[in-house]
C-alpha cells in the first residue's frame, strides 16, 4: 500500500492512544526499555479471547505486566468490529506502529508482533503478509483461514465481511479472498508462526486450520501447532494460553 508522508498528520506519536489501547502504563519512564511491539487485533464486535478489550485505555493484566517486563509494548488496535484487517485496518495499523515507534526511538528492523484470535486470528495472519512493515513473528488462535468459507458458518457475518470490503474496486469475490490467509499462502513471509486450533470449534472447522497449516509448512515456513482438544471457539487447553505468551515473548527477545 502506498504511504503519504502527510498522514502523520492524522496518526502520529502524540495521538497513537485514539487508536489503541497499550500496558505502556505499566512501563517505567525511560524509552532505552522499550524492545519492540507487540499487536493485539480484535475478535467480530471488538473483544478478544487473548485479554484486550477496546473499552479501556489501559491493557491491563498479567499478560500485559508479562510483556512490559520484557520491554514488549501491547496495542490492542481499535480497527474496527467488522474491519476483517482490510485495507484500512492494515494502513491504521502502520500508521500506529509508525507512530509508536518514533515516540519510544524504536529502530525499524525492531521486533513487531503480530496476533489474536477469531476475526484476529484472521486479521495477525493478513497482517504479517500486507503490512509495509516486516513482522518478526505471527501468533494466533482459532483464526479464520477461509473468508469466503466464513460467510456461511452464521446469519450475521455475511454482512461483515460485505461491509469490510464493499468500497474495494473489484467484483467482492475477489475482494473477500483479499482477506482471506488461505488465499495468500504465498505472500507470507518466511517468520516463526505460532497457531491454535480449538477441537470443537463451531464456528472454523479445525480441518480447515489444519489443512491451512500443513499448507503453511509446505510453503516452508516454522509454525509451531497446537490442536486444543475439548475445546470450543475460542477456549483454551491448560497450559495453551501460556505457551502463546511464551512463543510472543521469545520471538520478541530472542
Amino acid at each position: 500500500m502506498k504511504r503519504y508522508k502527510s498522514d502523520v498528520a492524522y496518526v502520529n506519536e502524540n495521538n497513537f492512544s485514539r487508536f489503541c489501547s497499550t500496558n505502556l502504563h505499566l512501563f517505567g519512564g525511560s524509552s532505552a526499555q522499550h524492545r519492540g511491539i507487540v499487536l493485539e487485533f480484535p475478535g467480530l464486535g471488538g473483544g478478544s479471547c487473548l485479554g484486550g478489550s477496546q473499552d479501556t485505555g489501559e491493557y491491563n493484566g498479567e499478560y500485559a505486566e508479562k510483556l512490559a517486563a520484557h520491554g514488549l509494548i501491547l496495542l490492542y488496535m481499535f480497527t474496527g468490529p467488522w474491519s476483517w484487517m482490510n485495507r484500512g485496518a492494515v494502513r491504521m495499523t502502520d500508521l500506529t506502529v509508525d507512530a509508536v515507534r518514533a515516540r519510544y526511538l524504536l529502530a525499524n528492523d525492531s521486533p513487531l508482533i503480530a496476533t489474536g484470535g477469531s476475526m484476529g486470528g484472521l486479521s495477525g495472519l493478513v497482517y504479517t503478509a500486507d503490512s509495509v512493515h516486516r513482522v518478526t513473528a505471527c501468533a494466533v488462535t482459532c483464526p479464520c483461514v477461509d473468508a469466503e468459507a466464513g460467510m456461511n458458518v452464521l446469519e450475521s457475518l455475511p454482512r461483515t465481511f460485505i461491509s469490510a470490503v464493499a468500497a474495494y474496486d473489484m467484483p467482492l469475490e475477489k475482494a473477500i479472498r483479499s482477506v482471506s490467509p488461505s488465499s495468500m499462502l504465498t505472500r507470507m513471509p518466511h517468520v516463526p508462526y505460532f497457531v491454535m486450533s480449538d477441537c470443537d470449534d463451531e464456528l472454523f472447522p479445525v480441518s480447515d486450520i489444519d489443512d491451512y497449516v500443513s499448507k503453511l509448512r509446505s510453503a516452508g515456513n516454522s509454525v509451531e501447532y497446537i490442536r486444543m482438544k475439548n475445546c470450543r471457539h475460542g477456549e483454551f487447553s491448560p497450559g495453551a494460553r501460556e505457551r502463546l505468551t511464551e512463543f510472543v515473548i521469545s520471538a520478541a527477545t530472542e
